[in-house]
């Protein structure tokens, strides 16, 4: 059978279209594979910073300890829990790595949910594929608030992710009460990981009272506001059992700690070198630098050109399809708002209480490119591949940083890290003591098996600040303090020392073991950020004695 010219012309045409379309899917794929590979290097590699000593010791103190009864923790359960479950998913004895793979695991969540939002707004995987980049690649999540064992990057998929959700669920009247239970249930266990993703409630709350207008007021409590109530108890659960089980103790914790003791430490005690922000004048140069960083920077700008775009289709007098939908726009207008303002709440701040705004990012450019619809989107592609290409350019020096430690694991931080522990275990074991080594960076010894003090436990927040705490706010702490550490190590001796981390927060531990007889041992031939690790060993007990 044959055909004619014209239609052979164009079945050759189809051909050729779906080869390239596989084509640059094939090659977008392994771009986003070498991309993720590097970033898993970085994750990998980052220096450990001090936040890690609260954030990592639960994986292992969950085995037989209570969070917060047991240890001083503050900030929210998920987390913790999170990290303990990794480790004992990989069955690994290496803390640090487990926790840093937890990250890289909320960065593949967080990936998989921008990209399958955005898609199902625009239906275009170029578009995808640069709202992705242009989102994600940046100064703060490629440094410590995105690639530390912390719970600084965990929340940002599930908010962003519960946002998006009912933001869809408001048009789809099929599943719009299951869609809205599973974005208040995501909304919430955001919460959980970290207090600051309540900014993304608010706006959702109000609205889900007034959208869709197409309901009457009792079909929207019945089909959106009851829904989004169930899924964020649900959600919410860690808290609602911790809030049930020791009100207290929970808030003393995780809100009581963050509004007493831990800004008082900084008021007196500013310029620890950890970059807080003690002033409204200092948070605004933070926030500015964050924001306006060189990659959100251009990010924006490509944004305020589609905005631009848009709205300049929307006054050209012809009809416009799809419109821009405003309800959706001013929740998440919403949302960016309480962003903004609760950036600037804690005190001090730091650099990753001003992540939720950048959270936003994605979701403006999907609504703002399925406004355009797919005739006039390809009008914003020179826009967006060329913000890309900057970004990426901005951004490759960190990408690549670690690119040279590929093929030499051992050299990577979280596996040094763990040799370290390994190495203080060797030598206690060499010199025949066992027992509790006393420091304020328990991590070490953790990861080399060895117990360390409860009251030490989650590294020197609560230690630092123990002094300045009130008796009926201290009461709910298992802490010590450089006043009372003596009187703690005359009780229950240490077997070692770990020090060389905190100069002088550690001045009453190395009086205490020199003044004891504890034996410097020799060099443990590694280092970190913040010192070369000093490790002192008990005197051996004379025979007979």
């Amino acid at each position: 059978m044959t055909y004619p010219a014209s239609v052979s012309s164009e079945r050759q045409e189809t051909v050729e279209g779906k080869s390239v379309g596989i084509f640059y899917q094939v090659a977008a794929a392994l771009f986003f594979l070498f991309v993720f590979y590097f970033l898993f290097l970085r994750i990998m590699n980052f220096d450990m910073r001090r936040d890690e000593q609260l954030y990592v010791p639960p994986a292992r103190l969950l085995n037989d300890q209570s969070l917060y009864a047991d240890f001083f923790y503050n900030h929210p359960p998920a987390s913790a829990w999170y990290f303990y479950g990794i480790s004992k998913l990989t069955g690994s004895s290496d803390l640090l790595l487990s926790g840093r793979l937890g990250v890289f695991l909320a960065w593949i969540l967080m990936a998989v949910a921008v990209g399958g939002v955005v898609y199902v707004l625009t239906r275009s995987a170029w578009a995808t594929v640069c709202v992705g980049i242009l989102s994600l690649v940046n100064e703060l999540f490629l440094t410590q608030t995105g690639v530390g064992a912390t719970n600084n990057f965990l929340p940002w998929p599930f908010a962003f992710l519960g946002l998006s959700l009912f933001l869809l669920a408001l048009r789809n009247e099929q599943r719009r009460s299951f869609l809205v239970a599973l974005a208040g249930f995501l909304l919430a266990l955001a919460v959980c990981f970290k207090l600051s993703a309540i900014a993304f409630i608010p706006a959702v709350a109000v609205a889900a009272f007034l959208l869709p207008r197409s309901l009457a007021l009792k079909d929207r409590i019945a089909k959106v506001a009851a829904p989004l109530l169930v899924g964020g108890l649900a959600g919410g659960a860690p808290i609602l059992f911790y809030l049930v089980r020791d009100p207290q103790l929970f808030l003393a914790h995780v809100v009581r700690y963050h509004t007493g003791p831990h800004p008082q430490y900084w008021r007196l005690m500013s310029g620890d070198g950890e970059g807080g922000a003690m002033s409204l004048a200092q948070k605004l140069v933070m926030a500015q630098d964050i924001w306006l960083a060189p990659a959100v920077a251009v990010a924006l700008a490509a944004i305020i050109a589609v905005a631009f775009i848009v709205l300049a289709r929307r006054t050209d007098n012809v009809a416009v399809e799809p419109q821009l939908r405003m309800g959706e726009v001013l929740v998440l207008a919403g949302v960016l708002v309480c962003s903004f303002v609760l950036s600037f709440v804690p005190t001090p701040g730091f650099p990753q209480y001003f992540a939720p705004p950048l959270v936003c990012l994605p979701l403006a450019f999907g609504l703002l490119l399925e406004a355009l619809g797919p005739r006039a989107l390809p009008t914003v592609r020179p826009i967006l591949l060329s913000a890309v290409l900057v970004v990426l350019a901005v951004n490759a020096p960190r990408l690549g940083q670690y690119l040279g430690k590929a093929t030499h694991p051992q050299q990577w931080t979280t596996m040094r890290v763990h040799e370290g522990g390994v190495t203080i275990a060797e030598r206690m074991q060499a010199a025949g003591v066992t027992g509790k080594v006393a420091t304020l960076a328990p991590i070490y010894p953790l990861e080399g098996g060895l117990d360390v003090y409860a009251e030490l436990a989650t590294g020197p927040f609560a230690y630092r600040t123990a002094d300045m705490t009130s008796p009926e706010l201290a009461k709910y702490y298992k802490m010590t303090s450089p006043s009372t550490i003596e009187a703690l190590f005359e009780k229950d001796p240490p077997a070692a020392f770990l020090l060389g981390f905190e100069d002088e927060l550690e001045k009453p531990m190395r009086a205490y073991a020199e003044s004891h007889g504890y034996v410097q041992s020799a060099s443990l031939g590694f280092k970190d950020r913040y010192g070369i690790p000093t490790l002192y060993l008990k005197p051996a007990t004379p025979p007979g004695s």
